[in-house]
């Protein structure tokens, strides 16, 4: 009996000794397989990776440029937006100068006065130009319904634009005064020299038959002198004396004239209606 135990213990020690050998031998077998497959494995990832890369640098590159071109195509439109509330503003700001200015006339002493009080100011806006070159005339949106009447006076926020030349029922034409037509009679204040301030071909003014024993000089304003039976209502600004010359040969002084209203930009008006 003692034996038989003796012989089982030797044999369970001797299946145990074998299983741990066994393990051992097969787990540094498959730490070499590992291993070898390891070092033959690597290589190849390293040359696919370089071999690979060109291609995924170019993917990513080529996702980028398109993203890069989508954000400056928003940028673009956001800028042009940005343009064009810019540019509202702008229009919004000066058109609401000149209505400003439109409205200061009806308080300026020069419609205001007790000589003027029959006067009717009608607010208009140039919808026209002539196809000259020099503007000579505009066509504005009041006609006779709005009581508007051939040789009314017209003008702006800055001084004399010109008269009223023909009338329909919705629209007249304005003759501007540097139209080489237009004649307009003025005065050199404060020492009252009197002319008459003429257009021409290209678009100057001069103020003509100043006596030279009349003092004028540069940087002096010119007004309308409202004379009896004129169109035009006195002291309407004109312009600024540029220049005075005088020649032996010549009764008159040749002064010409800077203009104060800007005729190229003309956009609201008011018809004086006497």
């Amino acid at each position: 009996m003692r034996r038989r135990a003796i012989a089982a213990l030797l044999l369970v020690l001797s299946v145990a000794m074998l299983t741990l050998y066994f393990r051992e031998t097969a787990g540094g077998a498959v730490h070499r397989v590992q291993e070898t497959s390891l070092a033959v494995i690597s290589p190849l990832q390293r040359g696919a990776a370089r071999a690979i890369k060109p291609f995924r640098d170019a993917w990513h590159w080529v996702g980028d440029l398109f993203h890069a071109k989508s954000e400056n195509a928003d940028l673009k439109q956001e800028v042009a937006k940005l343009q064009l509330d810019d540019a509202r503003y702008l229009t919004i700001q000066q058109e609401n100068d000149q209505l400003r200015a439109l409205l200061a006339i009806k308080r300026d002493h020069i419609f205001a006065n007790g000589t003027n009080d029959g006067l009717k100011l009608i607010p208009a806006r140039v919808i026209a130009r002539s196809t000259n070159v020099w503007y000579s005339t505009v066509t504005i949106d009041v006609g006779r319904s709005a009581g508007v009447a051939v040789y009314d006076a017209v003008v702006n926020g800055e001084g004399l634009v010109g008269r009223v030349t023909a009338v329909t029922n919705n629209a007249c034409q304005v003759t501007l005064m540097t139209d080489q037509q237009s004649f307009v009679d003025a005065m050199v204040p404060p020492g009252g020299a009197q002319g008459l301030v003429a257009g021409s071909v290209t678009g100057d003014l001069t103020l003509q038959y100043v006596d030279k024993s009349q003092v004028v000089k540069v940087g002096q304003d010119v007004v309308t002198s409202g004379m009896r039976d004129s169109i035009f209502v006195r002291g309407i600004p004109i312009g600024v004396v540029t220049g005075v010359a005088q020649q032996d040969v010549e009764l008159y002084q040749s002064i010409s004239i800077r203009p104060l209203v800007d005729f190229h930009k003309l956009d609201f008006v008011m018809v004086v209606h006497k």
